[in-house]
């Protein structure tokens, strides 16, 4: 995490990877961690949780993307045994921060990219993002295309995936309704009625 890190020790990184061909994320909460991340050369910002007015224009001066992982505290918080009480009381203190940063990022125009740190709820959940991400307020369609294009923009897949175009790798699913009208037809895992992985009708709960 970039707070873990001297701004020179950062641009080390970034520069070490550059030379690889590769891109650095940072997974920044705290304010002068994600202002010293994109300070550095960062590509993305994950979690965001405190951004303030000079760190969202330093994302959309850098076209840094910000994956908020939204439902990562609440995970936490709907499944606290075993988990340290400390980590509990920071879940509880930083939902409505994150939320309310997030809402402020968006609204600005800073590339969000949909992520979950995924693992801290469990795998499978993963489409519970789009509903956090809409409720902070973002469109329906903005958060879908946040978690397709701008996901893959942010991957450096967007040759291959993130959009509907010929040549690129069919990697779709169907819902059981629009979740344009709707869009808590994300919050279960039930309402994916069939998925295609390159083309190819793949399994799901609901295939025979």
């Amino acid at each position: 995490t970039s707070s873990q890190f001297l701004p020179t020790e950062i641009e080390t990184i970034v520069a070490e990877a550059a030379s690889c061909g590769l891109p650095v994320m940072s997974h920044a909460q705290g304010t002068s961690g994600i202002k010293n991340a994109l300070k550095a050369g960062v590509r993305s910002i994950e979690h965001g949780i405190y951004l303030d007015d000079e760190a969202i224009e330093m994302m959309i001066k850098m076209k840094a993307f910000l994956v908020p992982t939204l439902i990562a505290p609440l995970g936490v918080l709907e499944a606290p045994e075993g988990v340290p009480e400390a980590a509990l009381r920071k879940a509880r203190e930083v939902v409505e921060i994150h939320r309310e940063s997030i809402g402020r990022a968006a609204a600005a125009g800073v590339q969000i990219a949909m992520g979950t740190d995924s693992g801290v709820t469990a795998h499978g959940r993963n489409l519970e993002e789009l509903v956090q991400m809409v409720e902070v307020g973002m469109s329906p369609m903005d958060a879908i295309v946040s978690s397709t294009r701008i996901a893959a923009e942010n991957l450096g897949v967007a040759d291959r995936r993130g959009t509907i175009e010929s040549g690129k790798d069919a990697d779709l699913l169907t819902l059981t309704s629009d979740p344009l009208s709707e869009i808590k037809v994300f919050a279960d895992p039930d309402n994916v009625k069939d998925v295609w992985l390159g083309g190819r009708r793949v399994k799901t709960a609901r295939n025979e």
